[in-house]
């Protein structure tokens, strides 16, 4: 009778022990199994092995577990029929139960939840010792368990991807790991490598530019007056863009007193990059020509605009300002008088606005680079002020336009009857 109890009561403490190691090993995130890899522990390393391979993990775990259980529920009823007869066996198999699932699977997986990391550790080298000797058998029920998962399941999702680390940002502002800067940054800067140049280069209708006849004394005060200190040199036809001139070089040649030189004597050899190269490629490009302005083209080998080291930097950090330059207000901005409205700059990327009100991303598949972009795909045709545009993301209404350029727009994330 001893020896049955004392049988009885270590199977049902085996039965916790795998139900919390399944449970441990199954709730290791991704970020706590690279804490694992990169600890001198041999054990933690080992967790790190055995999560690599998921499907030899956990049917070894449920193996046993199952073994365990169905040992114990025998045990039992060998026991009940042994000492009580067979009639209390019902009762036996009842309270059985309620004990399996208080002690040995709630309470170990509750608690294994909590100390996931603990436990998988302790658990890396039985674990490891269980697969080796149960391999038989965990290779003949994986294969048969993968045929029968295969004719429901033709492939697996992936375990990270953009949204998930996205989420995981926000969590972690929300916990108070980061504060509200240090988690726009890090969603700023998994975007960097997909936002194209495009999306914040300065549009050719907004360049500044002087012709290559003019001599540095005539295109000085011009120069001076538009505050720049690098320009683009057209030749013919601002269209054709031929070079960058640097204010000091311009100085360099006033203190030589060679005002009078064409101001393409001076001009520096400009690096293109098209319209669709994405930041991370337009930043080592900077850094490699040691150039702080490119020209950018478009898919017909036109000048499309120009892009500086300032606005790749400013996808990263925010707005950057010099002492000179004018402050513009941010480009999205929640209206007091009306809350969930926000005035939206036409220019403003469209990742921004998808990134900083959090938007449903399965309504933002398409590419586009501005929220003006996006508003022209939907419509279709050159807006006028006060016309509303209703989409998947929400609510739009035209503002303002500069001639048939939209240049803000008001938005509600709530698609509503039009009145906003």
């Amino acid at each position: 009778m001893h020896v049955q109890l004392t049988a009885i009561i270590i199977l049902l403490i085996l039965s916790g022990i795998f139900s919390a190691t399944e449970t441990a090993f199954t709730s290791l995130s991704f970020v706590q199994l690279k804490i694992l890899e990169n600890r001198k522990k041999r054990a933690a390393k080992l967790v790190y092995t055995l999560s690599m391979k998921p499907e030899e993990l956990i049917t070894t775990v449920l193996v046993g577990n199952n073994v365990v259980n169905i040992t114990v529920s025998s045990l039992v009823t060998t026991f009940s029929i042994e000492f009580f007869s067979s009639q209390p066996v019902g009762y036996a198999t009842g309270l059985l139960t309620l004990v399996i699932l208080i002690f040995g699977e709630i309470t170990p997986k509750q608690l294994a939840l909590t100390h996931n990391m603990k436990i998988a550790v302790f658990m890396a080298y039985p674990l490891r010792f269980l697969e080796v000797v149960l391999f038989p058998v965990v290779w003949l029920l994986r294969h048969v368990s993968a045929i029968i998962t295969s004719l429901f399941a033709s492939h697996a999702e992936p375990t990270i991807t953009t949204e998930g680390v996205m989420h995981m940002v926000d969590a972690a502002e929300n916990v108070g790991l980061v504060d509200r800067y240090e988690s726009d940054l890090m969603q700023r800067a998994i975007h960097f490598s997909e936002t194209q140049v495009r999306t914040i280069m300065t549009h050719r209708t907004n360049v500044f530019c002087i012709s290559d006849e003019l001599t540095i004394r005539d295109a000085f005060p011009s120069i001076v007056k538009a505050g720049f200190s690098r320009v683009p040199v057209f030749h013919g036809s601002p269209e054709n863009i031929i070079g960058i001139v640097l204010v000091r070089d311009i100085l360099r040649t006033q203190l030589q007193k060679q005002m009078g030189r064409p101001i393409s004597s001076i001009i520096r050899e400009p690096f293109f990059v098209p319209e669709q190269m994405h930041l991370d490629d337009v930043f080592f490009r900077f850094k490699k020509t040691k150039l702080q302005q490119a020209i950018v083209l478009d898919e017909y080998g036109g000048f499309s605009g120009v892009v500086t080291m300032e606005d790749v930097a400013e996808q990263l950090f925010g707005e950057l300002y010099d002492e000179h330059e004018r402050r513009y207000p941010d480009r999205i901005v929640e209206r007091e008088e009306n809350p969930g409205t926000f005035l939206v700059m036409a220019d403003t990327p469209f990742q921004q606005l998808v990134d900083e009100l959090d938007l449903d991303t399965d309504a933002c598949k398409q590419k586009t680079s501005t929220v003006a972009a996006y508003l022209l795909d939907q419509i279709g045709d050159i807006p006028n002020e006060g016309d509303v545009v209703q989409s998947q993301l929400g609510t739009f209404r035209i503002i303002s336009m500069k001639g048939n350029r939209m240049e803000a727009v008001e938005f509600s994330p709530t698609v509503d009857d039009g009145t906003l």
